[in-house]
């Protein structure tokens, strides 16, 4: 039962694809009102080729007087130098339906005394209808979040401080080295040291009066 169902549904698809097909073609009539006629200047069918975009699934529709012109299919080649010694379709009655079924380039010509060196030869560019656009898949897939990263301290960072802590560089503060044994900068006499001082003066008393007493003997 479900394949029956699957199968309707294909063909049920495959005809609306059709007809949307159908119905987005156009039929060119080439040259518009003037038909296929010789021209009024040479690159007439030319600036009409470029001023229309024709797909797969489009058609042309060439009007002439068959008393007087003609329609052949023609290669490249015979194209580029009107000749048409292998034509590919020769076409006599008018109106002329000619459906574009399939991507390519179609050459046309008119055969009839110099009229292709005139101007009446077109080339028609027919472009491959694009496919149509994928559906878009209904839900999208969850989004997949980023493991998180715990932030690091780096060592050479400094730790944050209670707010209202005065911070003090560590170059501001000065550490004294400890003073060199023996020195007695900054600290206290000690009894040996004024014993050292009382000594010397002691000395300089002994010496004053020998200099006092070799003056007064001088004097006598």
């Amino acid at each position: 039962m479900l394949q029956l169902q699957n199968t309707f549904v294909l063909l049920l698809s495959s005809l609306f694809l059709t007809f949307l097909y159908q119905c987005s073609a156009t039929q060119f009539i080439v040259g518009d009102s003037a038909g296929w006629v010789i021209p009024p200047y040479p690159t007439y069918y030319t600036n009409w080729t470029n001023s229309n975009f024709f797909r797969e699934g489009d058609s042309l529709e060439f009007n002439m007087d068959t008393k007087f012109y003609n329609l052949i299919q023609v290669s490249q080649s015979e194209y580029d130098h009107c000749t048409s010694l292998e034509p590919i379709k020769v076409f006599n009655t008018s109106p002329i339906n000619f459906p574009l079924k399939e991507k390519g380039i179609y050459y046309f010509i008119c055969s009839v005394s110099n009229y292709c060196t005139l101007g009446q030869k077109i080339t028609i560019l027919v472009h491959e209808i694009p496919p149509p656009n994928p559906p878009t898949p209904s839900a999208s897939p969850p989004l997949q979040h980023a493991p998180k990263i715990s932030p690091q301290i780096s060592p050479n960072v400094s730790a944050p401080q209670p707010s209202g802590a005065m911070s003090i560089p560590p170059a501001s503060i000065n550490v004294s080295s400890p003073t060199p044994q023996g020195s007695n900068v900054g600290c206290p006499p000690t009894p040996s040291s004024i014993q050292g001082v009382k000594n010397n003066i002691d000395v300089a008393l002994l010496v004053c009066a020998m200099f006092g007493t070799f003056i007064g003997f001088w004097l006598m």
